[in-house]
């Protein structure tokens, strides 16, 4: 992996601590229980992260 899949990585994961954060209220309100449409949209992204990565490396060989 290059230095852009590396920037990629660390953003995808700092975006998602924080919609995590946000979405259950954690460290600055009552925690709620995270819905399914969170959990939808976290695997989406993170799912579309690994296809790009998957898609790149096919090309560089």
């Amino acid at each position: 992996m290059n230095k852009t899949h590396w920037i990629a990585v660390v953003a995808c994961l700092f975006l998602t601590a924080a919609a995590y954060i946000g979405s259950t209220g954690l460290f600055y309100a009552e925690f709620r229980p995270i819905r399914n449409y969170d959990l939808v949209a976290f695997a989406a992204s993170w799912g579309g992260l690994a296809w790009m990565l998957v898609r790149d490396r096919k090309r560089e060989h």
